[in-house]
């Protein structure tokens, strides 16, 4: 997006747990105008569920979208929550 001006940029994911939708979270990175170099946006730090009951296959959906709905960038990620990482 270094060659347009975005209005309202904001980055969404949510997760999902066996299909069922555990959380959703959007974060604003902001308005920018056209520019050469690139951009570096860190999201506040976000903590894993913890317990028993939370352990398991994560899936997550994520994507960057601005206030006319043009989505620049959408992907699927995963990440297991587990008691021993030898397993």
């Amino acid at each position: 997006v270094n060659r347009e001006i975005v209005a309202g940029l904001r980055y969404h994911h949510v997760t999902y747990r066996k299909g069922i939708r555990v959380d959703k979270v959007s974060y604003m990175v902001g308005s920018y105008g056209p520019r050469a170099e690139e951009h570096e946006f860190l999201s506040p730090v976000d903590e894993a569920p913890k317990g028993m009951m939370s352990r398991g296959h994560y899936q997550v959906k994520s994507h960057f979208i601005d206030d006319d709905k043009n989505i620049y960038l959408a992907w699927e990620w995963n990440f297991d929550i587990k008691k021993d990482w030898d397993e």
